[in-house]
């Protein structure tokens, strides 16, 4: 096996593993998403984030957004949905 093979391999093997983002919901107030990859659109009424197997939207009236680090981000307000895309 050629480092061509070894390389294709290791890409398609990469891409059949299972990435998860662990997202914590408490009341209708703050939401704790782990595993955030990039802030997509951040406002006082959306936030949406990048995770690992694809899209979070977050919507509600004045959110804030927290402690964004590669672990997660804490977002808080008065939280009205959460809506999820695929890549």
């Amino acid at each position: 096996m050629n480092k061509y093979d070894i390389a294709n391999k290791y890409e398609q093997m990469k891409k059949t593993l299972i990435h998860h983002s662990m997202i914590q919901i408490n009341d209708n107030n703050r939401i704790l998403i782990e595993e955030c990859k990039d802030i997509i659109l951040f406002d006082e009424n959306t936030i949406k984030l990048r995770l690992s197997f694809g899209t979070v939207t977050v919507t509600g009236l004045d959110m804030k957004m927290k402690n964004f680090s590669d672990r997660g981000v804490i977002i808080s307000g008065s939280l009205h949905s959460i809506g999820f895309e695929d890549n």
